[in-house]
């Protein structure tokens, strides 16, 4: 991936006004947990500190002390949490039986060490994963302060996690092909995600990494099974997919569509024929771009991928773009100087779309739209100003 000179840099009033003006709002929700906090409750959101890593301690507590029949049932689920916590809102485990492997850790400990080394550790992998991905212009703790990092810091979920994983398996896809199937093997924890790894390994045809890939899958499906029992992947495939789209389409507004940047939950209160054909319409768009740059560089490949995969994904929520913000952020610091003043604008829309997004929902999808269509731009030839001109125009006047 080639570097770029300190002169394409921008001021550094203008700098940190970029920044803090993307991240403020995060500022301010965090502050608003601290205020309410009680113990671990968060008494006014009926929630506790660390938000979704409740689900992480949950699933590993509930492994390790033979409760597994409670894991996918939501009632009882709910019930186990509010014997603990107290009154919840509502809670539900929506992770693959092999997450357990992975939760059972924290679930040894007591809820609040356990959240902070969540926490530290997953935030330590994903700057590890994103080191060799920043420009001179960033310092690397800025992987971790983007909109979206800032999310997954306070709601406590797999965004560290997942994103330092996809940064890694775009670093080996080239030099060390085996060792990118290990990793898209590992980011089967949240499958609905690895579209575009998928598709990765089949366009570059590698067929050790596919080998690969596959057998990790496998291999953490039979695991899980043997030692969890085979009726937990039934009920995560049936009743919790149920679940996830009766989420999906709630009546009234609920707090957790302003977490979801897709373009149908932006058009929910709309026909859901709409809806859908509006969402259809982004993820066409993001596919063709994505192919116009399939043979970017890797290390520009994964910001692209990522970004088209929180544009097409209609559930998906801002927690999950840590790479895709890192992406935008990337772009618009490492690149100012080539950048024409729209692109400036777009991308700054796109880096701060994770938290725009609670403020009002279509900027989320526009904004990544538009992102990625000055990623593209930038990262290939084939995306003429004309053919990026005309999605940006579709997605603006579908919305």
């Amino acid at each position: 991936m080639p570097t770029h000179s300190p002169a394409s840099s921008l001021r550094r009033p203008l700098n940190w006004a970029l920044w803090l003006s993307a991240t403020l709002l995060g500022v301010v929700i965090i502050g608003s947990d601290i205020l309410q906090l009680d113990g671990v409750r968060l008494t006014e959101s009926r929630l506790v500190i660390g938000r979704d890593f409740l689900n992480v301690w949950s699933g590993g507590r509930l492994a390790l002390t033979g409760q597994l029949d409670r894991l996918y049932d939501y009632a009882a689920y709910m019930s186990w949490q509010t014997a603990i916590f107290g009154p919840l809102d509502s809670y539900n485990y929506s992770y693959p039986p092999q997450s357990l492997f992975l939760a059972i850790p924290f679930g040894a400990l007591p809820y609040l060490p356990a959240l902070i080394l969540w926490t530290l550790a997953g935030a330590g992998f994903f700057l590890w994963a994103a080191r060799s991905y920043m420009p001179a212009q960033l310092p690397l703790a800025a992987a971790i302060a983007t909109p979206a990092a800032i999310i997954n810091l306070w709601w406590g979920h797999y965004g560290f996690i997942i994103g330092g994983l996809w940064l890694l398996f775009f670093r080996h896809i080239d030099p060390a092909p085996r060792k990118a199937g290990i990793i898209a093997g590992l980011l089967t924890v949240k499958p609905h995600l690895g579209l575009f790894i998928a598709l990765t390994l089949l366009h570059r045809r590698t067929l050790p990494a596919i080998l690969i890939a596959l057998a990790v899958a496998g291999a953490l499906a039979v695991l899980s099974g043997l030692a969890f029992g085979f009726d937990l992947w039934r009920q995560w495939l049936v009743e919790t997919s149920a679940l996830q789209a009766r989420i999906m389409n709630a009546s009234g507004e609920k707090f957790y569509f302003f977490m979801m940047p897709s373009a149908y939950v932006a058009l929910r209160g709309f026909p859901i024929m709409l809806a859908t054909g509006v969402q259809c319409a982004f993820a066409a768009a993001a596919m063709g771009l994505a192919w116009q740059a399939r043979n970017a560089h890797p290390k520009q490949l994964a910001f692209i991928s990522a970004s088209a995969t929180a544009i097409m994904m209609p559930y998906i929520f801002n927690y999950d773009l840590t790479v895709a913000s890192l992406g935008f952020a990337i772009l618009l610091y490492g690149r100012w100087a080539e950048l024409a003043r729209w692109e400036r604008i777009a991308t700054w829309f796109a880096f701060a779309s994770p938290l725009l997004v609670m403020a009002y929902n279509p900027i989320a999808p526009i904004s990544l739209l538009a992102g990625l269509i000055v990623q593209v731009r930038h990262a290939h030839g084939r995306a003429g100003p004309q053919l990026c001109k005309h999605f940006l125009s579709s997605a603006i006047g579908a919305a």
